[in-house]
């Protein structure tokens, strides 16, 4: 353990050293505010999301679409992507310092960014684009407009997503550590939990701690006896800053008992293959509860960028002892609160999973039931697990499902799931949620099984996806567009293409609204004519519909 918590630190400071260079007071460079006006933030950086760590900072900007949006320093174009999901438009810009801005969400690109973006989508007769652009040689001055603020791709609602990495590496840095805001109020801790961590690698939730105000940012969790062992700490925390309502992620915490330091997150740095590491560092069940709870303690937390640790994170507590602990959780203008806590060990509780019974955190693993099979590499689950296998009659497909837990277990690691025999080219496994709702997976076709990657450990089914996608004419729409939606109710739309009198045409894809539209400015239109639409439509196991409409301009 000592080797492995040596060789993380190690790796924590190869990792940052240029990043502490580019941070440090002497080197920081100050950026350019890309937006106009008062930055406020409705995201900050490092905040826990469902599937990642938030690789920037989401600036307000008040609800409206449309504002310029700024080049922050001297820069050439790298990179430009348009996509239904995601980042939508998205901007890549290189500077001379060995960073990159990234600006996401656009509504639409300065026009020669925008000439070349359509170019490209022409060329390639595709709306989706990721394209390299140092060779186009697009330069921007600082405070150049480069686009304006939207709320395309992933986004739930109008704002600028801004991120700056080290351009060698795609490490995301913390944007505020180039700007100020104004921010004078300290994380709010809300509760705390408490968790006892077995040897065999299994963690049970103990108990949750309410929390008395003592004054001035100090808190107590007071006095709990809890099993001697090893003793894990979760913080379900808020911040927010001044003149914004948005809860944002902390920025600091640490877990100290006496002057031993057991962790330290500080959110510097990201870097994205580490998305996968997301819930063993937030209580994934506390999440669903919308609580957004830090663990300061795992098996695997010390992979993370910005972690440090000792013991795992944990408190070691041995029978009739008593420690102090003490959280300290900050932000990044150094605004503090800190949670007292005392400890006493009563008589140790026994492992709740017996070796026989559980599925090791550390180890691999291969589960078959029945014709089902799973295959878990080693490192793909937080802690060590109940093992699990059973079916049930599934009632709506007349299959059965596969259960591989009682309740949703996300994977570091995605694990394969197997399903032998012979299937239709129509089939596709699903996962079954609590409310039998059945979300496909994707999934691939040999000549004796299905087989899929799967996230969680959760419920399976097979089922058939004998219904092709939907197209509905909406009409003419404003701003001189023509309106489809689109829909697909299983397996979900693979593909889609819009032809006018013969040719591709451009047309835009939004996956939130199912809308699919086209400007009437098109080339491929013919004014005062009579003009053949047609889209074609695909979904994941080739299911195809196809409509022809015919518009006069």
């Amino acid at each position: 353990m000592k080797k492995k918590i040596r060789g993380s630190i190690a790796r924590w400071v190869a990792a940052n050293c240029l990043m502490l260079k580019i941070l440090s007071p002497a080197g920081a460079q100050e950026l350019l505010p890309p937006l106009d006006g008062t930055m406020l933030l409705s995201g900050n950086f490092g905040e826990l999301r469902a599937t990642h760590f938030h690789s920037g900072v989401d600036m307000k900007t008040g609800g409206v679409e449309g504002l310029p949006v700024r080049c922050v320093q001297d820069g050439i174009v790298s990179r430009v992507c348009v996509s239904p999901t995601g980042y939508g438009n998205a901007l890549y810009i290189d500077h001379s310092d060995g960073t990159t801005t990234v600006y996401a969400h656009l509504q639409r690109f300065e026009p020669r960014v925008a000439t070349r973006v359509r170019e490209k989508q022409y060329t390639r007769e595709s709306f989706r684009v990721d394209e390299p652009m140092l060779a186009e040689n697009i330069r921007f001055r600082r405070g150049d407009t480069i686009g304006y603020s939207g709320n395309t791709g992933s986004s739930g609602g109008p704002h600028l997503h801004f991120e700056v990495r080290t351009t060698s590496t795609e490490h995301t840095l913390n944007p505020l550590r180039f700007y100020s805001i104004r921010d004078t109020r300290a994380p709010i801790p809300k509760h705390l939990y408490l968790y006892a961590v077995q040897d065999n690698g299994s963690v049970q939730r103990l108990r949750s701690c309410a929390l008395k105000n003592t004054g001035t940012g100090r808190y107590s969790a007071g006095r709990h006896t809890v099993p001697a062992g090893k003793i894990g700490i979760g913080a379900f925390i808020i911040d927010h800053m001044n003149d914004s309502w948005n809860k944002l992620g902390v920025y600091r915490l640490t877990l100290t008992v006496g002057q031993d330091t057991l962790y330290h997150l500080s959110a510097d740095s990201c870097a994205f293959h580490q998305a996968c590491f997301i819930n063993e560092v937030k209580d994934f069940e506390c999440y669903k509860k919308r609580e957004t709870v830090y663990r300061c303690f795992g098996h695997w937390q010390h992979e993370v960028l910005g972690v440090r640790m000792r013991n795992g994170g944990c408190i070691p507590l041995s029978q009739d002892s008593t420690v102090h602990a003490l959280l300290t959780l900050a932000d990044i203008n150094g605004n503090r609160s800190t949670v007292a806590l005392e400890l006493r060990g009563a008589a140790p509780a026994p492992d709740t999973l017996p070796d026989g019974e559980i599925l090791r955190y550390d180890l691999p693993h291969q589960l078959t039931h029945g014709p089902w099979s799973l295959r878990l590499p080693a490192g793909s689950l937080i802690s060590s697990v109940r093992k699990t296998l059973a079916s049930e009659p599934d009632t709506a497909t007349g299959s059965e499902i596969l259960m591989l837990a009682r309740k949703d277990i996300p994977l570091l690691k995605k694990g394969t799931l197997v399903l032998r025999g012979r299937f239709s080219p129509r089939s596709v496994i699903c996962e079954v949620t609590p409310e039998g709702e059945r979300l496909p997976v994707a999934t691939r076709h040999t000549s004796d099984s299905l087989c899929a990657s799967i996230g969680y450990l959760n419920r399976y089914t097979v089922a058939e996806d004998t219904l092709a996608p939907t197209i509905d004419y909406l009409g003419k729409g404003p701003g001189r567009t023509l309106r489809f939606r689109i829909k697909d109710d299983c397996s979900g739309i693979a593909s889609y293409r819009g032809e006018v009198n013969g040719q591709w045409c451009l047309f835009s894809y939004d996956p939130r609204t199912d809308l699919l539209q086209c400007l009437l400015s098109e080339p491929a239109f013919r004014r005062s004519a009579r003009n053949e639409v047609r889209i074609i439509v695909e979904d994941k196991v080739n299911n195809q519909t196809e409509i022809t409409k015919h518009i006069t301009l």
